[in-house]
C-alpha cells in the first residue's frame, strides 16, 4: 500500500515551499512503492512548523491532514493524496503526503471573472464585485471529481478550499481523478466552518458509491480515524455524514457564516 511505502520511506528534504502559511517542505522519497526501490517526491509538514490558530487545538492540524486522507479512503475516492503522520520526521513529528504530479492538459478548475466571461458550463458559487464597484463570480469546473470533492469538503467540515488547494493532476497515474485537493487540515471542527469555493455544486445529487459510505460512517466512525481525532469530532462528523446520506445533495452555502474562505483563490 502507499500509505506504508510512505510511511516507511526515506525522506530528504529539498527544501521549503515558500508562501505557505505553515512551514511546508518538499522531499525527496526513496523506498519500495510497488515495483522495487523507487523515487519519489513528497510534501512534508512537521507540527512544529504550524501557526497556531484562534479556532484550532495547537499542534493538531498534520494529524488532521492524516484523517482527511484517510477519510476520502473511507469514502471511496482518490481526490486527496495519500497522507501518513511521521514520528520521527526530518524535522519531527509531521504530515507526509505523496507529491501531486501537474497536468498541463487541465486548465485550473477554478476563477473569479466577470459574470460574462464565466466558461461555458461552468458553475457559479458566489458573486460579488470587487474594490472598485466592479461585479465578480467565483465559478468552477462541474467536473466529477470536483463534485466527488465537494462532498468530501461537506462531511469534513473543510474550513479552507481555497482554488490554490484544487490542484489539476493526480498523486497516481493510475488513480481516477483530474483534481487533488490539498492543504485539509482545517477541518473536523465540532462547529459548522464549511468553507468552500465550490458552492455551485449545491442542490447537486450525492454519488450513489459515496451515499453508502456515508451511511456507514454515520452508523459508526472507523477506528482509523480514532487517533486522529477527538470523540466529539468523530460524533459529529458522524452527524454530517448521516445528514449527507439522508438529505442526498450537496448542501447550499448557509447565510449566517462566513462561507468563502479568504482568498478565494
Amino acid at each position: 500500500m502507499i500509505e506504508s511505502a510512505l510511511a516507511q520511506a526515506q525522506v530528504t528534504v529539498l527544501g521549503q515551499v515558500p508562501g505557505a502559511s505553515n512551514e511546508v517542505f518538499l522531499c525527496l522519497l526513496e523506498g519500495d512503492f510497488g515495483s522495487g526501490p523507487t523515487m519519489r517526491r513528497g510534501i512534508y509538514k512537521p507540527v512544529r512548523g504550524e501557526r497556531p490558530l484562534r479556532d484550532f487545538p495547537a499542534g493538531s492540524l498534520a494529524r488532521r491532514e492524516v484523517a482527511a486522507f484517510r477519510l476520502a479512503r473511507l469514502l471511496g475516492i482518490d481526490e486527496v493524496p495519500p497522507t501518513v503522520f511521521l514520528d520521527d520526521g526530518p524535522l519531527g513529528p509531521g504530515s507526509l503526503q505523496a507529491y501531486v504530479l501537474s497536468d498541463s492538459d487541465y486548465e485550473l478548475p477554478v476563477t473569479v471573472c466577470p459574470p460574462s466571461e464565466v466558461p461555458d458550463g461552468w458553475l457559479v458559487a458566489a458573486a460579488g464585485e470587487t474594490e472598485t464597484g466592479e461585479q465578480v463570480v467565483i465559478a468552477h469546473s462541474p467536473d466529477d471529481g470536483l463534485l466527488r470533492l465537494a462532498v468530501f469538503d461537506a462531511v469534513a467540515n473543510n474550513a479552507d478550499r481555497k482554488g490554490s488547494h484544487i490542484l489539476p493532476g493526480t498523486w497516481d497515474p493510475h488513480a481516477d481523478s483530474r483534481f487533488c485537493g490539498i492543504d485539509n487540515g482545517l477541518s473536523f471542527h465540532t462547529q459548522p466552518k464549511l468553507r468552500t469555493v465550490l458552492w455551485g455544486f449545491s442542490g447537486v445529487t450525492v454519488p450513489d458509491s459515496m451515499r453508502s459510505a456515508l451511511d456507514s460512517i454515520a452508523g459508526s466512525v472507523p477506528d482509523v480515524l480514532a487517533e486522529y481525532l477527538t470523540p466529539d469530532e468523530r460524533g459529529a462528523l458522524a452527524l454530517r455524514a448521516g445528514m449527507l446520506a439522508q438529505h442526498g445533495t450537496v448542501p447550499f452555502m448557509p447565510q449566517d457564516q462566513i462561507a468563502i474562505p479568504w482568498p478565494p483563490i
